[in-house]
């Protein structure tokens, strides 16, 4: 018998909790992981991990043993994801471990433990030789071992940012595993690129937008599109999750998508039978369209717009299909954002207008947000003839609804921002507007305190003053403003200079208005 072998300690002994199960079972928690930074990133409401945290004493008592003292970090985690300095050497020890067993098994432990990392796993990955074994397993001959540190490097990539950054050194590891002649690698490569260009540091740092030109430039786009050619609906989506997370840039940087020919696999797969797959090929399309000239107008001269207004019409009912629906919309509001013959086109198909106005009344708050925003692209079109098909579907009345009632200020926001819209097209849509119910609540924007929305309500007062004429209305005559709520006087006058002195001014200078076309007033 070897007696060093004999003499080694189990090492898998000091971090093994349960076991983690079968390669399934292992590539279905990395899809669920997957599937829950996409909802992340994608605005669509998730419900947070909710766990049993077990108090010091029964930690203690379950494992037999005196627990270490729990740094602040560890104390948010679940207790099953706390190991400790000592655990984690045993963890390095077997992932440069000689035999590939224990390669495998630590590499396995990782990537589940990196899923809620504690404070000593993050020091061991962001300052010790983590990936650079997890790197070098990736560099065998063995395929079992490549696939698991691959989809180890993804779960570290949808981690918090410290890990995630250093993920990024593998991206040219990634690129190459997109032609390998094993779906499942070419998989689990396209996912972890997709978690690394999925960060989204919210304008602090250029960091995250630098990291998806990095992996531009590595020559990812071709290969990933090459993948959307696949009859694996798996294999599909995660290539779309990828180039979805990569088309977020400016139009120089998509030119590449547009030169790999994206449109063609991408549109065929809008008829795809699986719900899924249409799902991410419409964010992939929602990206594009909102940075891409060239792709706009391929939807457009390739008629895919009139498909997915077919779409949006099949999906009324939100309670099946949901998903679907915002990067449905998100794409059709990118190409009502012009030129106006691309909105002309999509008005002219049935039942768009029809069902973008019920959407605005949607049970799901995001999706009524995306329609009123879609409906706000279409009333900013110069064009009367398209506002026209607009009032005339009796948007006044839904968009009027929906801002009298007492709901999200974000809501009302785009609802008022809509009604503006028509207002400005001139004094006949000014004057269709019912001003008796509308006044009260633009006054409450202004009370709102939000720089945005108090300038929605002070340019619709703007506008009762200076654009409504004297006799022209059967309701605003005489002192018409103060009439309809005596309280708007009040408001305008206590504006603050915070949160914005131009608004302060912007109130002022409407109250001094009004008091020049109402002389008698002034000591009101």
């Amino acid at each position: 018998m070897d007696n060093s072998k004999k003499n080694t300690p189990d090492h898998r002994a000091l971090y093994k909790r349960n076991s983690i199960g079968s390669q399934e079972q292992l590539r279905e928690r990395r899809v669920v992981l997957d599937e829950s930074l996409r909802k992340k990133h994608r605005e669509q409401l998730i419900s947070a991990k909710r766990f049993r945290h077990l108090s010091r004493r029964e930690e203690r008592e379950s494992s037999g043993d005196e627990m270490p003292p729990i740094n602040e970090h560890d104390e948010d985690i679940d207790p099953y994801y706390r190991l400790t300095e000592e655990q984690i050497k045993a963890l390095s020890d077997d992932l440069k471990s000689s035999e590939q067993s224990s390669r495998m098994d630590a590499a396995q432990y990782l990537s589940k433990f990196v899923v809620e990392p504690c404070q000593a796993l993050i020091d061991y990955i962001t300052h010790g030789d983590c990936i650079e074994s997890l790197t070098k397993m990736m560099s065998g001959v063995d395929l079992d071992e490549r696939l698991q540190a691959v989809q180890t490097i993804s779960n570290i990539a949808a981690g918090p940012h410290d890990i995630w950054s250093k993920s990024l050194t593998t991206v040219p590891y990634m690129v190459s595993f997109l032609d390998s002649e094993n779906l499942n690698l070419r998989e689990a490569a396209a996912g972890a690129l997709g978690n690394m260009a999925a960060e989204d540091l919210c304008d602090m740092t250029t960091e995250d937008d630098e990291a998806r030109t990095m992996i531009r430039n590595n020559g990812a786009i071709p290969p990933l599109v090459r993948l959307l050619d696949s009859n694996d609906s798996r294999l599909v989506q995660t290539a779309c999750f990828a180039l979805a997370n990569l088309a977020r840039g400016n139009e120089r940087q998509l030119n590449e998508f547009i030169v790999a020919s994206i449109g063609n696999p991408l549109f065929r797969h809008l008829q795809d039978k699986t719900p899924d797959t249409v799902t991410e090929v419409c964010w992939v399309m929602s990206y594009l369209t909102a940075g891409s000239q060239p792709f706009r107008k391929q939807v457009m001269q390739q008629g895919i717009a009139k498909i997915l207004v077919r779409m949006v019409s099949e999906l009324r009912n939100l309670c099946q299909q949901g998903p679907v629906v915002l990067p449905l919309l998100r794409t059709l509001g990118n190409l009502c954002g012009g030129p106006d013959e691309y909105i002309e086109i999509l008005l002219d198909q049935d039942g768009f207008l029809f069902t973008l106005l019920l959407l605005t009344h949607s049970e799901h708050r995001v999706v009524k947000k995306e329609a009123l925003w879609v409906l706000s692209n279409i009333t900013s079109s110069q064009r009367p003839d398209i506002v026209k098909k607009v009032v005339d579907a009796n948007a006044i009345a839904y968009l009027t609804d929906i801002l009298v009632q007492h709901g999200a200020l974000d809501i009302r926001k785009g609802a008022a921002t809509c009604l503006l819209n028509i207002a400005y097209h001139g004094e006949k849509y000014m004057l269709l507007l019912p001003h008796q119910q509308l006044l009260p609540a633009f006054v409450d924007l202004v009370q709102s305190q939000d720089p945005e929305e108090m300038r929605l309500g002070l340019s619709y007062i703007e506008m009762l003053l200076t654009r409504v004429p004297r006799n022209g209305s059967q309701f605003f005559q005489g002192n018409e403003v103060l009439q309809v709520t005596p309280r708007c006087l009040e408001v305008l006058g206590a504006v603050n200079p915070a949160p914005d002195p131009e608004l302060y001014t912007f109130a002022n200078n409407l109250v001094d208005k009004f008091y020049e076309e109402s002389p008698g007033l002034e000591s009101f």
